[in-house]
């Protein structure tokens, strides 16, 4: 069995503030756009997909904020990987099948609780620091995966 694997996009709007989404299942939390990769599918195009998926923006991957494996919390080890992009088209609506609400927010008034994924790589994002590899404990009990 392989190792589970997910993939995010940090957007950043030209004042700073990130574009987050609610899910709309389970603990309902917030995150940057992304999701599981799929089978065959890089997980930059991963992070590409599941943008477009969830909140219908056409995105270009630039950078590698950090891949991170998430440990605990209830869950298998999934590794991480959360991208930067910037918006090539379209305009933020969320999916209501999966996004519950969305909004572009500053760094120091987040929404909470946040996915693990975005937990652990916003200290590298704000500290400047792209290309980050490291094992993080998730802070809190996830739901059993279906």
């Amino acid at each position: 069995m392989s190792l589970r694997q997910c993939a995010a996009a940090l957007l950043v709007n030209p004042s700073g503030h990130l574009l987050l989404v609610q899910q709309q299942y389970g603990l309902r939390l917030w995150g940057a756009p992304g999701g599981v990769v799929d089978e065959g599918e890089t997980p930059q195009a991963a992070a590409v997909r599941e943008t477009q998926e969830e909140v219908g923006l056409t995105v270009e991957v630039t950078g590698l904020v950090g891949r991170y494996l998430l440990q605990g919390g209830g869950w298998p080890d999934v590794l991480a990987h959360v991208f930067l992009a910037r918006v090539v088209a379209g305009t933020p609506r969320p999916d209501p099948a999966e996004v519950a609400a969305l909004g572009w927010y500053p760094p120091d008034q987040l929404p909470g609780p946040l996915l693990p994924d975005l937990e652990a790589a916003l200290p590298d994002w704000q500290a400047g620091q792209l290309g980050a590899e490291r094992t993080v404990q998730r802070r809190l009990t996830l739901p059993p995966l279906h």
